[in-house]
């Protein structure tokens, strides 16, 4: 059980820690779904616009808002007393960069990617690039945010 910092409301610190696991854990498994909608469509492009619409409509209505919600209840149990190690403080700047990435980078690239899909057709090389570093960006913020998860998980004496 995460014991509340002294003088923290314990029903309300517990609430904040159930809320920041769950909702990181519903953000953490809809963005590896996305590997799967994009191998369906590939595998059936007549599919791929919808696999991609589908994408994104979860990005921007349900992960990146449950990921906010992550980052919100962090700041809220540090602002009730936390302690902050230096592991956590190495994953909250993961966290931010890959907030980062995620609204200024991914999130336009996949509304670039399937305006062309849809405009071009999935044989278009320009397509085929956006495709490819879209490919390239969720991969590295899979990255990042697998190094956060075991950062809290094992939670290591960096310094």
């Amino acid at each position: 059980m995460h014991v509340p910092p002294e003088g923290a409301p314990p029903l309300i610190y517990t609430l904040l820690v159930f809320v920041h696991i769950f909702a990181t854990m519903v953000a953490v498994g809809l963005n590896a779904s996305y590997v799967i909608w994009i191998i369906r469509g590939t595998k059936d492009p007549a599919s791929m616009a919808f696999a991609l619409r589908g994408v994104k409509f979860i990005d921007d209505y349900v992960a990146n808002p449950c990921y906010l919600a992550g980052g919100v209840t962090g700041v809220l149990m540090i602002a009730m007393g936390k302690a902050v190690a230096p592991f956590l403080w190495v994953a909250i700047g993961l966290y931010i960069v890959a907030m980062a990435i995620a609204y200024g980078v991914y999130t336009p690239l996949l509304s670039r990617q399937i305006k062309t899909l849809e405009a071009s057709g999935i044989n278009d090389p320009e397509y085929q690039m956006l495709a490819q570093r879209s490919n390239q960006v969720g991969a590295l913020m899979g990255v990042l945010v697998v190094i956060i998860v075991l950062l809290k998980i094992f939670e290591p004496p960096l310094w």
